[in-house]
């Protein structure tokens, strides 16, 4: 392919790549960030040239630390152990939630500590629903996703 393949950039295209690189005078920054807040196709736009970036960066050899991560992902003992870890996490959280629903759900104890607990318990499924929304809703502006570690 080449360059005659391809149309010139547009005005916003060079103005979100001039972002991108740190280009831009305060005033011509903060104009475009409240753009950036308005429109969502120019958001994307920064998303994918902060991707690229990104990407880029790669390309450069590893580093000692990235070198080091490597052979610490080797280790069984590394990767079994944040695994059985996570396992157990995993289990205690659920199992404290169903102990919850269950205390909850029995007349074990008054109408105040159970309305309480079901608050409580209401309250952290809702907090990870929102979290897990906040994040789902802006994985296509991660620069990081397509980076490998």
């Amino acid at each position: 392919m080449s360059a005659k393949d391809h149309p010139p950039p547009s005005r916003d295209e060079l103005l979100a790549m001039a972002y991108v690189d740190g280009e831009l005078d305060e005033n011509a920054r903060r104009d475009f960030e409240l753009r950036l807040a308005a429109e969502a196709p120019l958001a994307l736009e920064v998303a994918e040239l902060r991707q690229l970036a990104v990407l880029a960066r790669q390309v450069a050899p590893p580093e000692p630390m990235d070198s080091e991560w490597d052979r610490l992902e080797k280790e069984w003992l590394h990767t079994g152990g944040r695994s059985f870890s996570l396992l157990l996490t995993a289990a205690g959280v659920i199992g404290l939630f169903l102990w919850g629903v269950y205390a909850a759900a029995t007349a074990s104890f008054g109408l105040v500590p159970r309305v309480l607990l079901v608050a409580l318990l209401v309250g952290l499924a809702g907090l990870f629903l929102v979290t897990l929304r906040a994040r789902l809703r802006t994985l296509p502006y991660d620069p990081y996703t397509k980076v490998k570690r």
